[in-house]
């Protein structure tokens, strides 16, 4: 069933600490009331702290799990406490979440997780609802996961039956259906955005992984550039060296496929033997994944290569992967026209199609946010057409399974800008060498899904810009 976690293994672990438990509801609160992001706020916090290696992994089981089944486990408080959250303070609110996450998850023994909870109301002065604490938790632990979910779910048509199972809100379920029309395969991506992903590695275009590397990570299955990582991958001599980052094996991909399509060589660059090499420009570069590959991929075919990201904290993080970064707006870029014989649009987006890594992101956004979006999207495609050479290759990528973010940007981009052809993105996907087929689908652009490939939900629509050069000014 999907509420069973694969930190399940954990359970049979003895108590790993009244400490890690404590510093775990001290990170959930703050992330609530700061609207801190886990995945950014947890690791330094973990940094900081004194817990050994295995109370760290402890901790973060604990936080992310909880955070990730959240909305199942506030309709199983609700219901065992006979009252609605709102009439419950946020320490004790959080306590109860910690241990449903314990007793329903990770099948804590009964009296080690009430224990702990009365014990972290008392230790955090909450000491006065403690019986409350107590009582409720009891009450929690006399079902399993699977007996709650159909009490809860008993009257319950699919939508809501399928948002309290997998504890996702109700329109990020309609959006899977929509997305997919197969319920099947809606139960199978929900469950793998309840999965711990694993810490995935890849080594840069022109660098080689370690001997000692390869001996202590694994093999990934579609790149191999890419190794999962065991342990903290920052103590990985390549992640020290600058020579490899930390990234998803689908954002690996989506990029490579920019780096692979022919061009049609009507670009100025092509038209005299003084003009500039050809450039490659990434509009939204930070954090600066994407951009360290590109920079690398453009040098070797003879391109320069250009990032674009408005904000100042983001473009720092760029500067750490490649040179050639530009503080401004995409939206205004200092670009002459018609002059990038490829673009990477890596746009702003929902980000839910990284749900394992962000497990509070299903807790932040709103069915609302979408449609401001979408109208930033299409303002940054429009920017894009604009600077796109004839016969250059856009690449229209977000991370995201939302219909509004992918494919409904896709056929708006063809409707309004009769210069872009959609190109057939698949078989850059694929490496010859090793026979290596991804199911990919029928559509000419893709869409990949943590359940049936393993990666995040990324999404790529490659177009190239028809014409010809005469068609365009050399300058604004």
């Amino acid at each position: 069933m999907a509420l069973d976690s694969p930190a399940n293994r954990l359970s049979k672990t003895p108590d790993l600490g009244f400490a890690s438990r404590n510093l775990a509801l001290t990170l959930l609160s703050e992330i609530q009331e700061k609207g801190a992001y886990a995945n950014l706020y947890l690791p330094g916090a973990l940094n900081e702290s004194n817990l050994e290696l295995r109370d760290r992994a402890f901790v973060t089981e604990l936080v992310y799990g909880t955070l990730r089944m959240q909305l199942f486990y506030d309709q199983v408080i609700a219901k065992a406490a006979g009252r609605s959250l709102s009439q419950i303070d946020q320490i004790p609110l959080q306590i109860l979440r910690l241990t449903a996450h314990q007793l329903l998850t990770l099948q804590t023994p009964p009296h080690a997780a009430v224990d702990s909870a009365v014990r972290l109301v008392v230790k955090n002065r909450h000491g006065s609802a403690s019986g409350f604490i107590n009582a409720i938790s009891r009450r929690i632990s006399e079902r399993d996961s699977h007996e709650w979910l159909e009490l809860l779910s008993a009257s319950q048509d699919e939508i809501l039956r399928l948002a309290t199972e997998f504890a996702h809100p109700p329109w990020i379920v309609r959006a899977y259906i929509a997305r997919l029309n197969d319920i099947s395969r809606v139960r199978e991506e929900l469950a793998a955005n309840n999965q711990n992903p694993k810490v995935t590695a890849v080594i840069y275009p022109g660098e080689q992984w370690s001997a000692a590397t390869i001996a202590q990570s694994q093999e990934s299955e579609w790149l191999p550039e890419a190794r999962y990582v065991h342990g903290n991958p920052e103590l990985l001599r390549e992640i020290r060296a600058a020579t490899a980052g930390i990234q998803d094996q689908g954002s690996y991909l989506v990029a490579r496929v920019l780096s692979r399509v022919p061009t049609i060589t009507t670009a100025p660059s092509q038209l005299s033997p003084t003009a500039p090499p050809p450039l490659w420009l990434d509009l939204c570069a930070g954090p600066g994944g994407k951009a360290a590959l590109l920079s690398r991929w453009s040098k070797a075919q003879g391109g320069r290569f250009l990032a674009l990201e408005r904000s100042e904290h983001r473009a720092q993080l760029v500067r750490r992967a490649c040179e050639n970064i530009v503080i401004a707006d995409s939206l205004v870029p200092p670009i002459r026209a018609g002059s990038a014989e490829r673009i990477l649009l890596d746009a702003p987006c929902s980000g839910l199609g990284a749900l394992r890594r962000r497990p509070d992101a299903r807790l932040r956004k709103r069915e609302s946010d979408i449609a401001e979006l979408v109208l930033l999207q299409r303002a940054l495609l429009q920017s894009a057409e604009e600077m796109l050479a004839p016969g250059g290759i856009l690449a229209y990528v977000t991370c995201s399974p939302m219909l509004e973010e992918t494919s409904a940007n896709r056929e708006w981009a063809l409707q309004q800008f009769p210069s872009l052809q959609l190109i057939d993105a698949r078989p850059f996907f694929h490496d010859q060498s090793d026979g290596t087929r991804m199911e990919l689908g029928e559509s000419l652009d893709v869409q990949l899904w943590p359940g049936r490939h393993g990666t995040d939900a990324m999404y790529l629509a490659l177009f190239r810009k028809m014409g010809t050069h005469s068609d365009i000014p050399l300058q604004m």
